[in-house]
């Protein structure tokens, strides 16, 4: 299986447009284009002008329409299920913007979903709809183009703005299933397990983006996936054991990987054996919960 082998937006394509209608606030672009996303219909009007599409496997879609805030903020057995669904996304396909762009409007364009969805953000009570009733009545360009970013940040993420994390954070079908890669990949069938991890990944938003800035990405000070998984696992046995632990927040998470990141660059763990990494991970993550420990 190959990065293109599912259908996605041409990159260069999709990268042109999005900077296209990105690149001034407030634009007459900018207007139109909000003003899109109250009619599916018009909104993927926009995507089929602008580009092709490549690849040949059609991704199977979900089988029952969302709400917003399914959509919005999926629950912990939303997110489980969608990874299943999807099971056969490898990491190499799953970290395009491009893929999970196509993938959102397809589920657009069957009903699954509407493109009005993709306004809402983190503000509690207010819907997209409110959103941009609210921006296109004040004119007031921050405004719209705040609007407009959140619809490219839901469709995909915006790497230009937001680097390569944007893919894993802000995007919610991307996010449900790299939350579900993890709690797969490191519970290895123990559905016990799983349990514990998904309170790890699910902290909060910027617990996760955290996650996401120290472990995903390709220069984590985390380095291997072995090391990576060891160090989520003795997390997860630590929050199941003290709930309110200090590590629950995301500064004191950032400061035991720095504790992490030090020992890696005195020592080569990838030679240790996964027992002695695992007993290595939980002196980390227990010396930054308990600092009289150290």
């Amino acid at each position: 299986m190959n990065g293109i082998e599912y259908k996605e937006f041409g990159d260069a394509e999709y990268t042109r447009f999005r900077i296209e209608v990105l690149r001034t606030k407030g634009s007459e672009r900018q207007h139109e284009f909000l003003h899109s996303v109250r009619c599916n219909e018009e909104f993927l009007e926009f995507f089929r002008r602008s580009m092709s599409t490549r690849g040949s496997r059609e991704m199977p879609l979900i089988s029952d329409r969302l709400t917003e805030n399914e959509f919005k903020d999926p629950p912990t057995s939303t997110e489980a299920s969608l990874h299943r669904f999807w099971n056969d996304l490898t990491p190499s396909i799953s970290c395009r913007t491009t893929f999970w762009a196509f993938l959102t409007c397809r589920h657009i364009e069957q009903g699954k979903v509407d493109a009005i969805y993709l306004v809402a953000n983190g503000q509690a009570g207010v819907s997209g709809a409110e959103r941009v009733d609210l921006a296109l009545r004040d004119g007031v360009a921050k405004s719209i183009d705040d609007c407009v970013r959140t619809v490219f940040r839901r469709l995909g993420g915006i790497p230009e703005a937001r680097g390569k994390r944007s893919v894993y954070v802000d995007c919610p079908f991307a996010r449900a299933w790299w939350r579900e890669h993890l709690v797969a990949d490191i519970s290895k069938g123990d559905e016990e397990c799983a349990d514990l991890i998904r309170e790890v990944v699910r902290v909060s938003q910027t617990y996760w983006e955290n996650l996401v800035d120290l472990i995903v990405s390709r220069n984590s000070v985390l380095g291997s996936g072995e090391v990576r998984n060891a160090f989520i696992l003795a997390l997860a046995n630590l929050f199941a054991e003290n709930p309110d632990s200090p590590l629950r927040t995301a500064k004191n998470l950032r400061l035991a990987c720095r504790v992490l990141g030090a020992i890696q660059a005195s020592r080569e763990l990838s030679v240790l054996d996964r027992t002695e990494i695992q007993g290595l991970m939980n002196e980390v993550v227990r010396s930054q919960h308990d600092p009289a420990m150290t």
